[in-house]
């Protein structure tokens, strides 16, 4: 991950200690990881509104999370434990933004969790430390995932 990408996620976690706001921030990180995704593999048309003139609009990125990312996967642009974590990540947004009260040891946990995130994500965990577990185990493996693959920096 870019190093000033990098600085403001984790600054953003580390600084805040509600959990439900942090499963917010991870999601718009996630999602902005996803335009670039389709802004580098999608293929644009020229955009003929009049405010836009002539520049190259890629229509998908009009749509949802979800939308967007049922698009990356199915095209091939991303695996299916990756696609995994972020529409389990979704749901969890979905559940936050829609529940102030929302209980985050309640939520399904089954995240595809790689060696190094492991530890990260315990049963004795706070919320916010199984929020930042979620974290790494969706934005920092879909950052890398995009940079290993198609050598995009975000």
């Amino acid at each position: 991950m870019s190093k000033e990408v990098g600085k403001i996620f984790v600054e953003r976690l580390t600084t805040n200690s509600d959990p439900l706001s942090n499963i917010v921030t991870v999601h718009l990180f996630c999602e902005n990881a996803i335009n670039c995704l389709i802004k580098a593999r999608g293929i644009g048309v020229e955009d003929f509104s009049k405010r836009n003139r002539g520049e190259t609009y890629i229509p998908i990125l009009d749509s949802n999370y979800s939308t967007k990312l049922y698009f990356v996967y199915s095209m091939g642009f991303i695996d299916q434990k990756l696609y995994d974590n972020l529409r389990l990540l979704n749901h969890w947004r979905n559940k936050a933004a829609h529940n102030i009260h929302e209980e985050i040891k309640k939520l399904p946990m089954d995240f595809h969790i790689s060696s190094d995130n492991e530890k990260k994500i315990a049963p004795e965990s706070t919320e916010n430390e199984i929020v930042i577990g979620v974290a790494f185990a969706t934005y920092v493996e879909l950052h890398k995932f995009i940079e290993e693959h198609y050598d995009i920096k975000l």
